[in-house]
């Protein structure tokens, strides 16, 4: 069997290697990056040579004076190679791992969109924050060190032992064993971190919609609005990673003026050593290059050794990331050949319809009919009971035992598109989108429709009525500019389901209220529930009073076996 850890860096590069596959630059990116590397070893390799005629032909009293600005200004110039392609590598490689993992962002939150009745409603943006931020920064930062550590140091490593082993074989190689003993003993974690005080009024917003849309994720699919919020969570990922871009670069910007000022306080010390060695027998030439390129072996070969560290480090961020990309990508409802509905009339019944879940009977069998016109209130006191029953009309649950019918066919058989285009979910505390209000009304798969369909569901749920004081009316578009009052934002969500004209309405109150204080917010309930199968998710006796009937889902056998008149069930 394989080892776990092993295996997770195989999914690791796999998965980077199809994200390369799909970028047109990256490969590009990938190439500018191993040249850059190997401008830096190349350049680094002859520093030890150049040190030695150096020392030889200048520093010695017999040496050649007028030789020193020469190997001053050659010095110069390979110091501002190295650091024009240690920039140019380390922009390329932010700027690839920043692409791949704003996809990565993308994938986890499509896929999580995606499956609306796989448990990702108890998702807190807390929940959230560990894979989107605490994860994904732990990748960012280990990815960077482990891509600098393959593209530079490794080539710097073969670049100077090289030199070495061009000047003696048998010294290079009992040099490289010790070093390599000494390093794999005294192994140093050294990972880079970010400073995270600028981010975290972006990350808590970043969060906190994907936390509101996860938790909608019914309505999102119901209205086909995946496209719109993975578009808009992403809008909202991609400022955030330019942040962290620019800390990045910061950040090594820094590193490299470190870098500049360590070596010149190095050179300064090598150069008094030398002045000093002019006084006493000179060793040869080959054996002072050999020394430099030594010394200059260090730090990357410790860096090389360490290469395994980030990896174990990010052992945690790989399992999580790789658990969420890695979701069954099913969806509930099969692509299959389905009966088609030219009109949907709505009439809904459930017949012998029961469901268990983990050998747990959560709905009894029961039979159910829901008449076009007739309004229902759930009251189980578990709202996860009461949403159990909206799960199973919408599809994204499938009973145990029974069917559930829409004009006679089983739901089941429905084209998913049919299903959805006359189901509207209404939750008053769904975020609205940054963008115009035109845009908002005409969410998901109803992008495309006309101005005056926009208007004529503006004008019906009483939306019109602020609508014409905002600046520049439908296009205005909302965000920080210009923002909605609770009641407002409400309406604006009823224009959005009364442009789907549905056939079932299901009003969800477990997160939020209706603001029925407020008559036009109320007029606008009433017209949208008028003639349509509703379904009322609510706690509250002000919403409930909107229904014909209430019924508790866990008990509808025994509701209807006592009550053969009911108006609505069987």
């Amino acid at each position: 069997m394989p080892d776990e850890f092993f295996v997770l860096q195989m999914n690791l590069l796999k998965y980077f290697l199809h994200f390369l596959s799909q970028n047109k630059f990256g490969w590009v990116f990938l190439m500018l990056i191993a040249v850059a590397g190997c401008v830096i070893a190349l350049v680094i390799a002859v520093i030890p040579l150049m040190a030695a005629q150096f020392l030889i032909q200048v520093v010695l009293p017999d040496g050649n004076q007028q030789l020193l600005v020469s190997f001053t200004l050659m010095l110069a110039l390979f110091v501002l190679v190295i650091i024009a392609a240690n920039w140019l590598s380390h922009y390329l490689l932010h700027r690839l791992l920043s692409k791949f993992l704003l996809q990565v962002r993308t994938e986890i939150f499509k896929k999580l969109l995606e499956q609306p009745s796989s448990g990702y409603i108890s998702f807190s943006a807390h929940k959230i924050s560990a894979y989107f931020s605490k994860y994904m920064e732990k990748l960012y930062c280990d990815i960077a060190a482990i891509g600098n550590c393959m593209t530079q140091d490794a080539f710097i490593v073969i670049g100077l032992f090289a030199v070495m082993i061009w000047l003696s074989p048998d010294v290079s190689v009992l040099v490289f064993t010790l070093l390599l003993i000494v390093f794999l003993v005294k192994q140093i974690f050294n990972v880079d971190i970010y400073q995270r005080e600028q981010l975290n009024r972006k990350q808590h917003e970043i969060y906190g919609s994907m936390a509101s849309v996860l938790h909608h994720s019914r309505m999102v699919y119901l209205d086909q609005g995946i496209k719109q919020e993975i578009r808009y969570i992403r809008n909202m990922l991609k400022q955030f990673q330019n942040i962290l871009l620019k800390q990045a670069y910061q950040t090594k910007l820094l590193k490299l003026l470190s870098v500049v000022f360590l070596v010149s306080a190095s050179a300064g010390i090598f150069y008094y050593l030398l002045q000093q060695l002019t006084l006493n027998l000179l060793p040869a030439e080959d054996v002072i290059a050999f020394v430099v390129a030594g010394l200059m072996l260090v730090y990357p070969l410790k860096q090389l050794l360490s290469v395994n560290l980030p990896l174990k480090n990010c052992d945690a961020a790989l399992r999580a990331v790789f658990a969420q990309l890695g979701l069954d990508t099913q969806t509930v409802i099969e692509d299959t050949p389905t009966p088609y509905i030219k009109t949907v009339k709505g009439k809904l019944r459930f017949e012998g319809v029961s469901y268990k879940d983990d050998d747990h009977l959560k709905l009894s069998c029961f039979d159910l009919e829901i008449a076009l016109g007739e309004r229902v209130a759930l009251i189980n006191s578990d709202a996860c009971v009461n949403t159990l029953l909206a799960d199973l009309v919408c599809g994204f649950k499938q009973p145990t035992t029974g069917r559930i019918l829409l004009d006679n066919i089983d739901i089941s058989q429905v084209d998913h598109v049919v299903l959805n285009n006359n189901i509207a979910w209404v939750a008053p505390d769904k975020n609205l989108l940054n963008d115009t209000v035109a845009a908002n009304i005409a969410y998901g798969n109803l992008r495309c429709s006309s101005e005056i369909a926009i208007t004529t569901a503006a004008h019906t749920s009483q939306a019109m009525e602020f609508i014409r004081d905002l600046p520049h009316g439908l296009q205005t578009k909302l965000g920080y500019d210009y923002s909605l009052s609770d009641d407002q934002r409400q309406r604006i969500l009823i224009a959005r389901a009364l442009l789907k004209r549905p056939k079932i309405v299901i009003l969800d109150e477990r997160s939020g209220y209706f603001d029925v204080s407020h008559p036009f917010l109320l007029q606008a309930l009433h017209t949208l529930l008028n003639n349509r199968i509703v379904l009322i998710i609510s706690a509250r006796s002000v919403l409930q009073q909107f229904a014909d009937q209430s019924l508790d889902p866990a008990n509808l056998n025994l509701s209807f076996s006592t009550d053969s008149n009911s108006a609505v069930g069987r």
